[in-house]
């Protein structure tokens, strides 16, 4: 047996010696940038953490080696200054000390401090990620930019290949977040995600195969949780926010799934729109979105989705999900909009939570409705204004609850000339009856 032994071991370091010489091509023997774990840090490469050294020649280096194998750049905590852009390249990591959903924090774990792009929303992204690349454990804040003064940036983001993954992201002032819709790209993986946005949160886009988006909340908080020494002033940013953020805009995308994603202070929360590309450059897929949202939700904004355009065969869904405030549908919006289980109160832009211009169908399963005033919205309440109001389009609404609250409508429902269908069957008003406004000559159900 000892024999045996002995000649298996020389037998194994014979071949892995071999092995050890059989470097891929290109590679230098014994080259220090070349480490066996195929990890790389940063600081090997000349970065440094203090906040005031420019980093973006080291992180460039560092990402080009580990390019080579596909490897991971290690990024330590500390506070890296950029006066420039950089780029993963295809099937590499780059990856900070975060593990899990985080608040920015400037004394600790690993931030990237941008100074690139101001002024320039046009310009390149901070970062761009290529096919089968991922960025990790990092936070992202700009200095420069203050709440009294706000400036445009470019995509802090941007995913510009297929199968790429962001994950355990924190940034904290982003003026345009994160892009997954300016480049084809397909089955892109979004997850545990805090963003503070004032333009554009998360834009997806020009998707083939299906995407996927966990646990992304855009919220001020993550400003605020640098504190008074950022320049954070609450009242002013989410003035700013609801004048001009739009937090998820969601385009072309096929069989797309979203779970626990949330933006508050919202100019529109949830914005579907039709593909951004010339028609002539599209692979001849339907050029709107189809996506499936659970758990998730819109909270003070008087507009929390806008529909332009979903996919007229199988459109959006919406199961579990809660509203502060409205939907508004557009008179380009052909696609069906299913709302299960899903709740909506509070002040709406047009004084409807429901209002259907287009010429979609809207189902609504299981849904509450409930109205009163908020106290710090000009918004006052208009009797004449009905809760659902479908002017085209088609409506299927099936055990839902209204609660007026005090502020009973003259018409719950009001279904207008243009709709060509609607079932309305075992609706409750909690104290009252429900009201219907019906002015259309269409197939119309009521139970």
């Amino acid at each position: 047996m000892a024999k045996r032994e002995l000649a298996r071991r020389s037998l194994l370091k014979t071949a892995g010696a071999g092995m050890a010489g059989a470097l891929p091509a290109g590679a230098a023997a014994g080259s220090s940038a070349r480490p066996a774990s195929g990890e790389f840090n940063v600081l090997d490469f000349g970065a440094v953490g203090d906040g005031k050294a420019d980093n973006t020649a080291s992180f460039r280096k560092a990402l080009a080696a580990a390019a080579e194998i596909g490897g991971i750049v290690r990024v330590p905590p500390g506070q890296f200054r950029f006066g420039g852009t950089i780029a993963v390249p295809p099937a590499t990591t780059l990856e900070g000390s975060w593990r899990g959903p985080h608040y920015p924090d400037p004394r600790k774990g690993s931030m990237l401090l941008v100074y690139a792009g101001r002024d320039r929303e046009n310009a390149d992204p901070f970062v761009t990620l290529a096919a089968n690349s991922t960025l990790k454990g990092l936070s992202f804040y700009y200095p420069e930019q203050k709440v009294k003064d706000i400036r445009p940036y470019p995509w802090t983001v941007s995913v510009r290949g297929d199968r790429a993954s962001v994950i355990d992201i924190s940034m904290a002032n982003s003026y345009n977040a994160l892009d997954c819709g300016t480049h084809n790209n397909a089955a892109h993986y979004l997850r545990n995600l805090n963003i503070t946005a004032l333009r554009r949160g998360v834009f997806v886009d020009r998707v083939y195969d299906i995407g996927r988006m966990e646990n992304i909340h855009i919220h001020p908080s993550e400003w605020s949780s640098l504190g008074p020494a950022s320049g954070y002033d609450s009242k002013t940013l989410f003035q700013y926010q609801l004048d001009n953020l739009e937090g998820f805009i969601i385009g072309k995308c096929d069989w797309s799934y979203m779970v626990n994603c949330f933006v508050i202070f919202a100019k529109v929360g949830f914005r579907f729109i039709p593909l951004q590309v010339e028609p002539g450059r599209d692979r001849g897929q339907a050029p709107e979105g189809n996506i499936l949202i659970t758990q998730s939700g819109s909270d003070l904004s008087p507009l929390a989705v806008k529909i332009e355009a979903v996919q007229d065969h199988s459109g959006i869904a919406f199961e579990n999900c809660q509203f502060m405030n409205s939907i508004e549908i557009e008179e380009t919006n052909t696609g069906p909009l299913k709302l299960v289980n899903c709740g909506f109160w509070g002040q709406c832009r047009t004084g409807s939570v429901i209002l259907n211009r287009g010429k979609g169908e809207v189902f609504l399963t299981a849904c509450h409705f409930s109205a009163w005033e908020d106290r710090n919205n000009p918004y006052q309440w208009d009797p004449r204004i009905p809760f659902i109001r479908c002017e085209n389009g088609a409506l299927i609404m099936t055990g839902c609850v209204f609660r007026d609250y005090g502020h009973t409508p003259e018409h719950h429902v009001r279904l207008g000339p243009g709709v060509s269908a609607a079932v309305l069957n075992g609706n409750l008003v909690r104290g009252g009856r429900l009201r219907i406004d019906n002015q259309t000559s269409g197939d119309v159900r009521i139970f």
